[in-house]
């Protein structure tokens, strides 16, 4: 990231089944730039470094069973996956390329099963564009 100070983050590819999910990905890894404050979010022609992030898989992972039904599944854990690229413009090379990201966050199904995974999105949206800003920024 040595003399990096702007990036631009086009929007993200989305390769999973869950629609509109790549908008959400691309404001939160802005906005969890902007928060973190290492480098700008500019447009493609004044960025140092472009950022390219991929959405290619999501799993949910059984965590805790009904009390009065333990063949029912009360709590999951949701986990979106994804790589990111960084394009160093002035080096003219890929600095991070294709590395492995994901985020994750926790639901109880309720009675909707679909309706519970909906509004777990922005969590898992925040926590993978967190995880990105982190690899970008701290290299690990």
């Amino acid at each position: 990231m040595h003399g990096l100070r702007t990036i631009w983050i086009p929007t993200v590819r989305n390769k999973t089944i869950i629609p509109q999910l790549q908008s959400m990905v691309t404001n939160e890894i802005i906005s969890a730039f902007d928060n973190d404050g290492s480098l700008r979010t500019v447009g493609p022609g004044e960025a140092d470094a472009e950022l390219d992030v991929t959405l290619t898989d999501f799993t949910r992972i059984p965590i805790r069973p009904e009390l009065l039904d333990p063949l029912t599944t009360a709590e999951y854990r949701f986990v979106l996956i994804g790589s990111a690229t960084l394009m160093n413009r002035k080096l003219g090379r890929n600095t991070i390329n294709g590395v492995g990201v994901s985020g994750s966050s926790f639901f109880f199904t309720q009675i909707n099963m679909p309706e519970a995974q909906r509004q777990v999105m922005p969590w898992v949206a925040q926590d993978f564009a967190k995880r990105v800003v982190t690899l970008v920024t701290e290299g690990w």
